[in-house]
């Protein structure tokens, strides 16, 4: 059976349409990535000072952050008031979170002890330390360097005596030789320089145990 010429036509259109269609559906898109902070090494720990003997507690009961990095997107500033979210390179969680287990395993490992909370688990009986930290800055910039700027309380865990208030800026710069490696690189600095404002935390930890 012969199909009318106009009929021949609206098939033609259709099939080509339909094929067209299907190229815009099945167009390549990039895999999203997770990635997390890492805590330090094992082998890290601070040196402690002669006579100090015993495990200490630590709680760190507040970790707080800026909204703009309260989102899934690695976010990085590309001038001083732009900022930048990847959309394909994303936390595999909660940021805030993952660096509040990252510190708790920092000080951990920096201070050899086993106790060390964090909120809203807090330890049956006071700690001797509570940690309050606040994030102002936590991202690489145009410079290719990251940059972490961040306040930090230290309280006795007993009595709340405070014991020192300190404003930590502290900075490490990536290296990627490879541009498919960017984000990659980033993270592991990023794990770097937490892991360095940890130990300054941990040495002031230090100087007030007795």
């Amino acid at each position: 059976m012969t199909l009318p010429f106009s009929q021949t036509r609206l098939a033609l259109f259709l099939l080509l349409a339909g094929t067209f269609l299907s190229g815009c559906f099945t167009t390549d898109t990039p895999d999203t990535r997770f990635y997390v902070l890492n805590p330090l090494d094992a082998d890290s720990r601070l040196e402690t000072q002669p006579g100090q003997k015993g495990s200490l507690s630590v709680e760190v009961s507040s970790l707080r952050l800026p909204q703009y990095l309260e989102r899934p997107q690695i976010v990085t500033r590309s001038s001083g008031n732009r900022l930048e979210l990847a959309e394909f390179h994303q936390w595999g969680g909660n940021l805030r979170k993952n660096m509040m287990r990252v510190l708790a395993k920092n000080f951990s490992q920096l201070l050899a002890t086993p106790h060390i909370a964090i909120s809203p688990h807090r330890p049956p009986a006071p700690p001797d330390f509570r940690i309050e930290l606040e994030v102002m800055q936590f991202e690489r910039i145009s410079d290719g360097k990251v940059r972490l700027s961040a306040q930090w309380r230290l309280t006795r865990g007993k009595d709340q005596k405070p014991l020192a208030t300190r404003m930590t800026n502290l900075h490490i710069r990536t290296v990627t030789t490879e541009p498919d490696l960017e984000y990659d690189h980033t993270v592991t600095a990023m794990s770097k320089v937490f892991g360095e404002l940890s130990r300054v935390i941990g040495k002031e930890i230090l100087k007030h145990k007795f």
